[in-house]
């Protein structure tokens, strides 16, 4: 969900819900992910509930295990954030009668408990080659650090491999959201796996057409790769604003 990683790495989960903000609505309106109406449960679900569980729960094992790497705690963080901003959700979801809260709420936690390791491993790597660049981030004012050009290079060249090869092998398979759907509704079972031909478009009630859905522009390569090219930029914006944030904020408290 990125939440706690941006709070983690922001130093406030204030300005993790000001980035996820933005990260979700251009997902909405740009790409269709989300929804236009399920906007203001996204932000709440992944910016603030991931934003600060992820950061106070990151504060509080360095705080009672001093002793455990950043990176340990930064993933342990992430992976909390993840399963507590999921079981949100299935809260909502029953207060909107579409999933039983008896049902929705233990698939979900079973179907994010999976998905937040994952999430907990990126954060944690992440972490890593950030405090690499910054130790004084962690309050080691001993430690050298290395030149950031060097990470900024392989961390760019690394998300271009990942990025460009995700537009191509992207899955349609449900996600934890929609399995949890087909669980409630009796197409599948809890660890069954499921193609995503299952899944029928909701209509829209808004009206949105977002101008490049499921990240791609077309069917055809190439509007898969232009896609990814709009998507790596405003990717680009918002790591922007997000360091103005950081650099300003660091810039008044010295």
């Amino acid at each position: 969900m990125g939440g706690a990683l941006a709070a983690i790495i922001l130093g406030s989960p204030f300005a993790a819900v000001f980035v996820l903000t933005i990260v979700l609505i251009i997902q909405a309106l740009i790409f269709g992910d989300g929804g236009v109406l399920a906007l203001g449960a996204n932000i709440v679900n992944m910016g603030v509930i991931g934003g600060f569980v992820g950061f106070y729960s990151y504060k509080g094992i360095k705080a009672f295990i001093p002793a455990i790497p950043a990176a340990g705690a930064a993933g342990i963080a992430a992976w909390l954030a993840c399963v507590l901003a999921a079981c949100f959700a299935a809260v909502e979801i029953a207060l909107l009668g579409a999933v039983p809260i008896g049902i929705g709420l233990p698939t979900m936690f079973v179907y994010h408990a999976l998905i937040g390791i994952i999430e907990g491993v990126i954060t944690a790597v992440v972490v890593t080659l950030i405090f690499t660049v910054r130790p004084e981030l962690t309050g080691d004012t001993t430690k050298q650090p290395v030149p950031m050009k060097k990470v900024l290079a392989a961390g760019l060249v690394i998300a271009l491999i990942i990025g460009g090869s995700a537009v191509f092998f992207a899955s349609s398979d449900p996600d934890g959201l929609d399995s949890t759907l087909l669980v409630s509704g009796g197409v599948k079972e809890l660890f069954a796996p499921a193609t995503g031909e299952e899944i029928a478009e909701a209509e829209d009630p808004v009206g949105w057409s977002a101008p490049m859905p499921d990240y791609a522009l077309g069917e055809s390569t190439a509007g898969a790769i232009i896609a990814l090219i709009i998507g790596i930029f405003a990717a680009l914006v918002v790591i922007l604003l997000a360091a103005k944030i950081v650099y300003s904020s660091s810039g008044k408290r010295n």
